[in-house]
């Protein structure tokens, strides 16, 4: 907090930003074998849009349309092709999509920074910081950036949705700003197409962007526009410019993102939320100030993945309702009223409530979730840089003791936001570690219990899980009805993987019953009366997910499935076919489809697909066992006995017999030659 000389030229910006990366690499250096967790799953790990296995233009564009329930609608491409990259060089390996999430949040730091130096070099700033103008901005960067708050949305992988976005939004702020002060017309025109492509990337990212034309209105009357100008006609013009944008392409998104109109789009997510359109708008001011409380107190203790938020049911119910409704508005018109007098701290209380406003008021959205704070948070600490820097000037020069004290104080406190980000991220470890912290901070909680159960499912503890999963039907539940489908589905789930197909199916049953939309526990039910060789009730099943989830590959495939254990190949072929344009690489889809074809007499394209799934799946014997009857039947015993081979040096002979004798007791599993293969092992061997 010295007098700082710019004349120095770009050593105290690289200083700057090379002390961000120490803190940031510190505070996060410890995530990069984290787990997976909730969303990643339907987004990544299951998303067969995204799983690259080359780099080519259509392979590129299908990532485009990676939505986790439909590839016919344009989903997030930024961020999804992104991911898609991390995919195609590292498959499931965690650690390559930490990298890139800490070097997007490293790089918004940075761009944070050199957005506010210039800031305090705008019209409205430039002599009222002269010589601080560095250690505001590095303060203001680095406060946000090792705020604990951030961690769900940095460290929770497919969280790189907001941080992308928000890095892509604050460099299109930072080309505004340059824009705005160059004098050469060939940089202008070139700066005002960095504005543009940074608001393309950063609503590719996530669609709360739309408010970037706002931002930057708000920007031009802040810091570039003198009081007595406020009132010019062009400026108001402006103003209605920014706003009839953001409507638009607010609008434009709703027609390109959602597959049926907006608003009927909005009414159907409301039927399946506990609250209405009134009552989320009612409790978000009390999220609002919730959020409030945990960036400028963010004990890691205070964090975490649920939030028990009573949802307001009327102004006075809870009473807080109406108090927080009123400070929000007080916030809002305070900042309004500062704008002039204290343009910083008017503009960062503003730039917060602009941009809750996608995912914090109409959209029935969850109603807390940690990562939504990224973007608002990034000018919100902007004016307490700003003061901590004019009190240290203030008192350098008149009392050296308290002008110390601040700076060991502002010292020790970034080296503490740096370690209790360490800490946070400390419970983004495991599925464990996660949900038992959850636990602890939301012990009524219906969804810690659910997910604990799932780990406890996932290390084999089937007693364990099923008692979680029971003490959750009794737990708080934002969405009752969901929630305890959810976990009846997961019961099942347990006595299917037992082998308890009965009783997995009184649970399917329970929950359907429940939420007749749980689409997971109708597609697990097809499963267990496919166990159970119950064909037409699983083909009624299955034909009741089909309109929803039309392209899902799994559904096609199991369709398919049923209809080739019903002796129709020709039929399933049809929904094989389909299956293999959403994922040509599913080991389950070509192992399906080669066989439909052997029994249609195409022989030769059916050793195809099955020489695929092989590929997909080495060394494994129904596979193999596949391509050996094939070729049999298709007349080349040479080929026969290569794959026979093959076998023989993973297998035991006595170990392929019993398998192929056993499975023809299984009702659910592929259908084999019996005779014909167990005869020629047999004639091999002899």
């Amino acid at each position: 907090m010295t007098n700082e000389h710019p004349a120095h030229g770009y050593i105290w910006p690289c200083f700057n930003i090379g002390l961000l990366f120490v803190f940031v690499f510190s505070a996060y250096s410890n995530t990069f074998q984290a787990a997976w967790h909730l969303d990643d799953y339907p987004n990544i790990i299951r998303n067969a849009q995204l799983h690259l296995r080359s780099i080519d233009s259509f392979s590129l564009l299908k990532t485009f349309f990676a939505h986790p329930e439909s590839s016919r609608v344009l989903y997030r491409p930024i961020s999804c092709l992104t991911f898609a990259l991390n995919w195609y060089w590292g498959k499931d390996n965690v650690v390559g999509y930490h990298i890139v999430n800490l070097f997007i949040h490293f790089s918004t730091a940075s761009i944070l920074f050199l957005t506010i130096l210039n800031l305090l070099k705008s019209p409205n700033l430039k002599n009222k910081f002269r010589n601080s103008q560095y250690t505001i901005a590095f303060l203001s960067a680095a406060f946000w950036m090792l705020n604990p708050i951030q961690t769900q949305a940095v460290t929770y992988i497919v969280q790189r949705m907001s941080s992308l976005s928000g890095m892509f939004y604050i460099l299109g702020i930072y080309f505004y700003i340059k824009w705005k002060c160059s004098d050469s017309q060939r940089n202008r025109t070139l700066l005002f197409l960095a504005v543009f492509m940074s608001f393309a990337f950063s609503l590719g990212s996530k669609e709360n962007a739309v408010t970037f034309p706002i931002a930057l209105l708000l920007i031009e009357f802040t810091f570039f526009k003198e009081s007595n100008q406020l009132n010019d006609r062009k400026v108001f013009s402006r103003a209605v410019l920014a706003i009839t944008l953001s409507i638009l392409v607010t609008v434009t998104l709703a027609f390109l993102f959602m597959e049926k109109n907006p608003i009927a789009y909005i009414d159907s997510l409301y039927e399946k939320r506990p609250f209405s359109l009134l009552e989320r708008v009612m409790t978000q001011p009390r999220v609002i100030l919730l959020y409030l409380s945990l960036i400028f107190f963010p004990l890691p203790n205070r964090l975490s993945i649920v939030h028990d938020v009573v949802i307001s049911r009327s102004l006075f119910e809870p009473w807080t309702t109406f108090v927080s409704i009123v400070v929000i508005l007080f916030l809002i018109g305070f900042g309004l009223t500062q704008l002039k007098k204290r343009p910083i701290l008017g503009f960062g209380l503003l730039f917060f409530f602009l941009n809750h406003l996608v995912e914090s008021t109409i959209l029935p959205l969850e109603m807390v979730f940690e990562h939504r704070n990224y973007l608002p948070t990034m000018f919100l600490f902007f004016p307490v840089s700003a003061a901590l820097v004019r009190v240290a000037n203030y008192y350098r020069e008149k009392k050296r003791f308290i002008y110390l004290m601040e700076i060991s104080f502002v010292s020790i406190l970034i080296i503490c936001l740096c370690g209790m980000t360490c800490l946070r991220n400390m419970v983004w470890a495991t599925e464990k570690t996660l949900w038992e912290d959850a636990l602890v901070k939301a012990p009524k909680n219906a969804k810690p219990l659910q997910n604990m159960a799932a780990y406890y499912k996932s290390i084999g503890q089937m007693d364990k899980a099923l008692e979680l999963y029971e003490l959750s039907l009794s737990s708080y539940q934002e969405r009752p009805n969901q929630s305890k489908s959810l976990s009846f589905n997961n019961m099942g789930n347990i006595y299917l993987s037992k082998g308890e197909y009965e009783k997995a199916i009184r649970y399917y049953y329970k929950a359907l019953h429940i939420y007749p939309d749980q689409q997971r526990a109708r597609f697990n039910l097809v499963l267990a009366l496919i166990k159970m060789g119950k064909w037409e009730a699983a083909l009624k099943h299955i034909d009741l997910i089909l309109p929803t989830y039309y392209n899902h590959y799994n559904c096609l495939n199991l369709k398919g499935y049923v209809l080739l254990k019903q002796n129709e190949p020709k039929a399933a072929m049809q929904y094989f076919t389909r299956a293999l344009q959403i994922a040509p690489d599913d080991r389950n889809v070509n192992l399906n489809a080669g066989i439909a074809l052997g029994l249609m007499g195409n022989y030769q394209q059916g050793e195809r697909y099955l020489k695929k799934a092989d590929q997909v799946s080495s060394n494994d014997m129904i596979v193999l066992l596949c391509i050996v009857e094939n070729r049999l039947k298709a007349g080349d015993k040479l080929s026969a006995v290569k794959y026979l081979e093959n076998l023989r040096r993973l297998f035991s002979d006595d170990t392929i017999v019993t398998f192929v004798k056993n499975i023809s007791k299984d009702k659910s599993a592929i259908s084999l030659s019996n005779d014909l293969l167990i005869q020629f092992i047999q004639d091999q061997n002899g």
